[in-house]
C-alpha cells in the first residue's frame, strides 16, 4: 500500500485592475472604466491576463494586489500585497 500525499493549496488574495486617466481620475468600476475604454486601446489584455494570473499567486490570503493602468505615459504599475484600502498616486 503506498502512502497517500495531500497537497493543500495556498488561498490566494485578490487581484484588481485601476484605471488612472491623464486628469488624475481613478477608475475603479467596471461602469466607469466602459464610459473611458477607449483611453485604454495601448493596453494588451492578454498582458494583463498574464499578470493577475501571476499575482495571483505571489498575493497573500488577506491582502490585495493591484495593476494600475496609467493613460498618461501608457504606463502599468503593479503594487502586490497591499491593503484592500490602496489608491495609487495619481501619476506615474
Amino acid at each position: 500500500m503506498k502512502p497517500s500525499t495531500t497537497f493543500y493549496e495556498r488561498r490566494s488574495g485578490t487581484v484588481n485592475t485601476i484605471h488612472v486617466l491623464k486628469s488624475g481620475k481613478i477608475i475603479r468600476g467596471v461602469k466607469d472604466y466602459l464610459e473611458v475604454e477607449s483611453h485604454f486601446l495601448w493596453v494588451d489584455r492578454r498582458s494583463i491576463v498574464e499578470k493577475i494570473l501571476r499575482l495571483k499567486k505571489l498575493t497573500d490570503e488577506r491582502k490585495n494586489s493591484v495593476i494600475v493602468l496609467y493613460e498618461d505615459g501608457q504606463h502599468i504599475r503593479e503594487f502586490i500585497n497591499v491593503e484592500y484600502s490602496f489608491l495609487p498616486l495619481a501619476y506615474c
